[in-house]
């Protein structure tokens, strides 16, 4: 049946704007229906490439953003979304190199300019983007692809007070007609800027504003009971009797589990800085695998996990593996950090009961805050935008930690994230230690890590400028400067706790 070009604008349109109000993954289903009729519109695609980068599916991403540029080579916008979504995959010097294409293609076009300015920050040219938008920014021009920018040019510089008078002019002058992918960001950037000034009072209002632009639904009581449940799937001598096979002897994969904003990503680089190991981040592969093998979705996905016989769990953990090594290479360790992790664990104890485990232990109520204060999904991690939820969340995090390190087959070892940031010599060799990997002084510079290419590429994260330096203790101890909302984190987390 021939499809209806008005229906398709039409959806294309409502993909569009749910896209830039902050639910990827819907405008992901709906680019999904329009490709199904028309597999070359290149509307569609580059809408399904932007939203499944920005829910972490990249190798999906790419493959959608390769096929638009295949069909309009010279189209600025195609160009720009090649660059975002490469920019997804830590490719940073080629979003670039499609970057500086698409400007010279366009050079008035204001998307290919901004997709240019947000290149120089992932390729750490602060200053040359400072250099490039301060005209702009000091005639009060920027533009919602360039703001952004500018401001998280300053930021990185240090230079405050730059990046909170641009970041308010702009949102005092064009905040309320812009979607929240553009807002959103620069309200994250103004907050850690009054941070940084020693104005938390001012910043607190800055984040409770940013945390309302897109409304999400959690169920506090339902999260909690469902922690019960995986608990309850996967007692301690569920484990017996289980992996024979080679497979399930395997140390490839070393499994970095704890809260958003908890370290994960420092353990990551310390662990794929080793010359015989890689971090592939937060990969979806376990998901994906679990969803095709099981037919279910969601919370389903652990329990049927749990009831599997030896033969599909095999099935699985070949699987696993294979799709490992295409992300990861040819390494004898593999790091996965997915925030999927912690309610998963069960199932890697049936899958892979010889694979290193680590658990990142950091403060909880500088976890609190930085998890507040970032950009995390607004509908599909909407507990993340309050702090009460964020509490209740912790506790049921640290109850199924306790159950998973006393009853896992793994060897799993925690890591302090305090000892990691004040003592690295002495912690990270433990590290590589649990991992099976023999010493090697690259560790220690987990920040060279992502610009060597014999480590390969690496993810970017919400820390990504952060882990581009030595590993410090600058982290330590910020939620110190906001006693007041950590009450409302304290009101959640008593709410939830079981001794």
């Amino acid at each position: 049946m021939a499809s209806n070009p008005q229906q398709i604008l039409a959806q294309l349109k409502q993909a569009a704007a749910l896209f830039e109000g902050g639910r990827a993954r819907q405008a992901n289903e709906l680019a999904s229906e329009v490709l199904k009729k028309e597999p070359r519109n290149v509307h569609a695609l580059r809408i399904f490439a932007l939203s499944a980068a920005n829910s972490m599916q990249w190798p999906e991403a790419m493959k959608a953003a390769e096929k638009a540029l295949k069909l309009s080579p010279t189209d600025p916008g195609v160009l720009a979304t090649n660059s975002t979504v490469l920019i997804a995959g830590g490719r940073f010097e080629e979003a670039l190199a499609k970057a500086r294409t698409a400007r010279r293609i366009a050079p008035n076009d204001p998307r290919a300019y901004g997709n240019y300015t947000e290149c120089l920050i992932w390729t750490g040219q602060f200053q040359a983007c400072a250099d490039l938008l301060q005209e702009r920014a000091d005639a009060g021009r920027l533009t919602p692809g360039t703001a952004g920018s500018f401001v998280g040019s300053c930021f990185e510089l240090g230079r405050y007070d730059e990046a909170i008078k641009a970041a308010r002019e702009f949102l005092d002058a064009h905040g309320a007609n812009q979607p929240p992918v553009v807002t959103r960001p620069l309200y994250s950037l103004l907050g850690r800027s009054l941070e940084k000034a020693g104005l938390s009072a001012e910043a607190v209002l800055v984040y409770e504003e940013m945390n309302t632009l897109v409304e999400g639904q959690f169920d506090v009581a339902e999260a909690d009971q469902l922690t019960d449940r995986v608990i309850q799937a996967f007692p301690a001598d569920h484990y017996e009797g289980r992996g024979g096979s080679a497979n399930a002897q395997s140390r490839l994969p070393v499994f970095i589990v704890g809260l958003p904003r908890s370290g994960t990503s420092l353990l990551e680089r310390v662990v794929g800085a080793h010359p015989d190991a890689h971090g592939v981040g937060e990969t979806s592969l376990l998901d994906e695998l679990l969803m095709t093998h099981l037919g279910a979705v969601g919370p389903k996905l652990a329990f049927m996990a749990a009831e599997a016989d030896d033969a599909m769990l095999e099935r699985i953990r070949a699987d696993y593996l294979r799709g490992l090594q295409l992300q990861g290479g040819r390494k004898q360790r593999i790091a996965n950090k997915s925030l999927m992790l912690p309610r998963q664990v069960g199932i890697i104890g049936m899958l892979f009961p010889r694979a290193t485990i680590l658990v990142t232990d950091r403060d909880l109520h500088d976890t609190a805050i930085s998890i507040w204060a970032n950009l995390f999904d607004p509908t599909r991690m909407a507990w993340t935008s309050r702090l009460e939820w964020i509490g209740a969340m912790a506790a049921m995090h640290l109850r199924m930690m306790k159950h998973w390190t006393e009853t896992l087959p793994n060897p799993v070892l925690t890591v302090d994230y305090r000892q990691l940031a004040k003592n690295p010599k002495e912690t990270v060799p433990k590290i590589i230690e649990a991992c099976g990997l023999p010493w090697n002084d690259a560790c220690l510079s987990p920040e060279t890590a992502a610009t060597k290419k014999k480590s390969g590429r690496f993810s970017p994260t919400l820390s990504e400028q952060q882990l581009r330096r030595p590993i410090n203790t600058s982290s330590i101890g910020r939620a110190e400067a906001f006693a007041e909302k950590i009450a409302e984190f304290q009101k959640g987390f008593d709410s939830i706790r079981k001794d």
